[in-house]
């Protein structure tokens, strides 16, 4: 039985791919729909979220889309569901407002041609030109990859009327992301508030080394010979100004000391970025360092600003705060450590507080999101929001297995009419369902543990063969550990990448006659061993794959989208086929064909 440790090898991969697979838990039950959208006119806006399980619906059980849909098609007044677990209870008058899609049954991260999802249509405001949608787009994707969305797809369309529009496409996603991700401007400023104080309607406004007179009359003010009114703007040695208010004998100005540009790094590190339980609630905080021109502003600003000493925390503070702006919405005020008036402050920190910490922790990311990304150059207002059918990916799976089966078929039936041996025939159908296993295993999601498992079998199997046969195979013996440690990885299967699937299998059904022509026939007069003809087989089939391999990774590397995926899959499958599938294949021809 060890002299076919490599077929045992191949046995062990297969049925940890199964595993990886179809091993799913179901911590809300096996029946249910999942929440892909939550509408505005929802009575259960603010309540369900994007991937929550609905189980049941006033006492019902909630097997799939269409017993959900029929149950909600004219559903009204009071609703009882149970989604995550939790009762939650709401009045309908018009419509629930809830899409959903069906639970995944397998680990596998289908796209959403396979599976269905959400498209929204997002409609720039203002003068929008291709080079405008482009640079959206492109920020758009770089804040979609920080935030770890995966399968989400955003092209620029045009109507008749020639105006742009970005369309998004995500296989499940919330009003929240939509609003706080991706239609948010992501404008940042951080402006800090410096009084003036007056005497006899006089005062001084200094910034470094350099003073301006302010002279103020009654609502107006006088700032180097320019009148003011209040919320009017105005410009100081390079610095924007607000005048806010007049506060007995104190004038308020507000002035921008950073803006969204002087952000240079987003410290995402344990030391700088974290999430800290509070009295009733989480704060969040994150440092961020600013450009010297930004420093320099902070600098300006904060000089001849008054300090106050706080009796509760001992600590010295300037008589001011600096507020964080996103989008001209203020997001966070903070206090300034006295020991700053003057400096040149280039990390400051940016924080928060939310009532739960996954609300905090949400947050942070989405702030760090949208710093790093940078603001959009214009506003995006959500124009349709739709959800997409996956009926066209299931005929398209459908079709593809049929077709699959029958090139299988076809193709033994033409290795038989050759060979006449159905035992060289038929395992060329078993390899490539195979390696249809081991590819889609190794893609699936949550299945570390279970390749660990495969990856300590195989090691024992190698080390087993070579203490009892001796049989050194050094290619067998990089894929018994290299396939496993794979498994790690996950990626989308979408269309490309079944298309991926199918140029392995074909790579793989091409290897396999190569090996057992090479196995069945004498193309030379020179008599060859059986191992010294499927050396021979493996030169060739380790050539192409090494061709194929080189064409892919830079599609992996620099490719996007669909281009990738296609790229990926074809690289784990070739893989797959010369390291594990190959060269069980040949051991089954040598055991089962003479001399």
């Amino acid at each position: 039985m060890l002299k076919y440790w490599r077929i045992w090898l191949l046995i062990v991969v297969v049925l940890g791919a199964m595993l990886a697979i179809g091993f799913k838990t179901y911590p809300y039950g096996r029946t249910g729909v999942q929440i892909a959208f939550v509408y505005d006119s929802s009575p259960a806006r603010g309540t369900l979220q994007s991937g929550m399980i609905i189980t049941d619906l006033n006492g019902q059980q909630i097997t799939d889309v269409n017993d959900w849909t029929g149950k909600t098609a004219n559903l009204k007044g009071p609703v009882t569901l149970t989604a995550n677990g939790r009762q939650y209870s709401f009045n309908v008058s018009d419509s629930i407002g809830v899409d959903v899609t069906n639970i995944d049954r397998t680990n596998l991260d289908l796209g959403l041609d396979l599976k269905g999802g959400t498209r929204i249509v997002l409609k720039p405001e203002g003068n929008a030109t291709s080079e405008t949608i482009s640079q959206i787009v492109s920020i758009l994707q770089t804040r979609a990859n920080i935030y770890g969305l995966k399968e989400m797809k955003f092209l620029s369309v045009r109507d008749p009327g020639g105006d742009y529009y970005i369309q998004v496409e995500a296989a499940g996603i919330g009003r929240d992301i939509i609003e706080n991700l991706l239609s948010r401007q992501g404008k940042f400023e951080a402006k800090i508030v410096k009084p003036v104080d007056l005497e006899n309607n006089r005062g001084t406004i200094r910034l470094g080394g350099e003073s301006f007179g302010v002279v103020a009359d009654n609502e107006t003010i006088t700032v180097n010979n320019q009148a003011i009114m209040p919320n009017q703007t105005f410009v100081l040695k390079n610095i924007d100004f607000q005048y806010l208010n007049r506060t007995g004998s104190r004038l308020i100005f507000q002035a921008t000391a950073y803006k969204g540009d002087d952000i240079e790094i987003i410290y995402t590190d344990p030391q700088r970025s974290a999430v800290v339980p509070q009295s009733n609630g989480y704060l969040f905080y994150f440092v961020v360092l600013v450009s010297q021109e930004g420093a320099s502003r902070f600098s300006d600003i904060t000089t001849g600003i008054p300090k106050i000493f706080d009796i509760n925390s001992g600590e010295e503070y300037l008589d001011s705060a600096i507020r964080l702006f996103i989008d001209d919405q203020l997001v966070s005020e903070l206090r300034i450590s006295g020991s700053l008036a003057g400096q040149i402050y280039t990390t400051p920190q940016i924080q928060g507080f939310r009532p739960t910490f996954e609300e905090a922790a949400q947050e942070k990311l989405s702030l760090q999101t949208i710093l790093r990304s940078g603001a959009l150059p214009l506003t995006l207002q959500t124009a349709s929001i739709d959800i997409i059918s996956p009926t066209l990916g299931s005929g398209f799976i459908t079709t593809a297995v049929y077709s699959a089966v029958l090139a299988m078929i076809v193709i033994s039936a033409m290795v038989f009419i050759r060979y006449r041996k159905i035992r060289v025939a038929l395992p060329i159908i078993f390899i490539s369902i195979s390696e249809i296993i081991i590819i889609l295993g190794i893609a699936a999601t949550n299945d570390s543990l279970i390749w660990a498992s495969v990856l300590v079998i195989n090691i024992f199997l190698i080390a087993l063969a070579w203490w009892k046969q001796k049989d050194v195979d050094i290619y067998v013996w990089t894929g018994a550990i290299l396939i496993p440690l794979l498994g790690i990885m996950s990626w989308t299967i979408d269309l490309p990448a079944i298309g991926g699937v199918i140029a392995a299998i074909g790579t793989g059904v091409n290897d396999q006659i190569i090996i057992a022509d090479e196995a069945l026939q004498i193309r030379e007069r020179k008599i060859y061993t059986m191992k010294e003809k499927i050396k021979r087989a493996f030169f060739i089939i380790f050539g192409a794959a090494s061709t194929v391999i080189a064409a892919m990774v830079p599609l992996m590397f620099l490719g996007i989208g669909l281009v990738r995926g296609f790229a990926i899959t074809t690289i784990v499958g070739v893989l797959v086929g010369v390291l594990i599938t190959r060269p069980a294949y040949a051991k089954i021809i040598e055991a089962t064909t003479k001399e």
